[in-house]
């Protein structure tokens, strides 16, 4: 990997943690409003669908734009998109619902975007676990037409 491609990404991943930082600045200095954790819950839950979008897009931009070396940052974008809905996920459960999982099945019978939101969690699971080097190295190695 060439000196320009290994900045271009450094300075990536450290963007990435911006959305994180900036949630983090607002509870310090206590600019999370009202209700604090429906802020966190839903800035993470949007981060989410922002990262797993620029994460689908990368794809069609490095087609459209000839820039092949857009495709080395899929990964790591896929990755935040899972780090953020893990955020999502574990403020739900733990400071929204204090693990009262009794009031999680009523939440999800008065609110079925619940289910929809856990359902996806599962199914970016399997994306997360399989997008490490050596799980990309084994499916390549079974025949799968995986690309890293």
């Amino acid at each position: 990997m060439n000196f320009e491609l290994k900045i271009a990404k450094a300075v990536a991943f450290a963007a990435c943690f911006i959305p994180l930082g900036l949630l983090a600045w607002d509870g310090y200095t206590g600019n999370l409003g009202a209700n604090p954790i429906e802020v966190v819950t839903r800035s993470t839950g949007a981060w989410t669908l922002i990262f797993l979008l620029i994460t689908l897009a990368v794809t069609p931009l490095r087609k459209l734009s000839g820039w092949n070396g857009l495709i080395k940052f899929r990964r790591m974008l896929g990755l935040f998109a899972f780090f953020y809905v893990c955020l999502h996920f574990t403020t739900y459960i733990w400071l929204d619902q204090f693990f009262d999982f009794a009031a999680i099945v009523k939440d999800v019978a008065k609110r079925p975007f619940i289910t929809v939101g856990f359902a996806s969690f599962v199914l970016l699971i399997p994306l997360a676990v399989t997008s490490t080097g050596g799980m990309v190295r084994r499916l390549a190695n079974t025949g799968s037409n995986c690309t890293a």
